[in-house]
């Protein structure tokens, strides 16, 4: 199981990702993201959103607070999409994903 946190950290040093429920869904409806993270206090509205994609979407353990602390952010970060995952292990959490879905 990877460190989601540090993972996130990586990613943003190393790769592209955009913060912000908005971005997030914007980049997710044009196909660029390949996966999306959201908080457990991501509105309702924004998640329906989100699950509706193509894209796998992964729940983090945590508010906003704590998901924008996770990214280095001293804000509160709802969602958030990774487009280029760098050098970051990020992208193990589609086994996870992948493993929910098949129980």
């Amino acid at each position: 199981m990877i460190n989601i946190d540090r993972a996130l950290r990586s990613s943003i040093r190393t790769g592209k990702v955009v913060l912000g429920s908005n971005q997030t869904l914007e980049f997710g409806t044009n196909g660029q993201a390949k996966l999306i993270i959201y908080a457990e206090d991501c509105p309702q509205h924004v998640k329906t959103d989100l699950l509706g994609l193509e894209i796998p979407v992964y729940r983090y353990q945590g508010r906003g607070k704590d998901l924008g602390s996770a990214c280095g952010k001293p804000f509160s970060v709802s969602a958030l999409a990774i487009i280029d995952p760098g050098e970051s292990e990020v992208m193990a959490l589609l086994r996870e994903i992948r493993g929910v879905e098949n129980e």
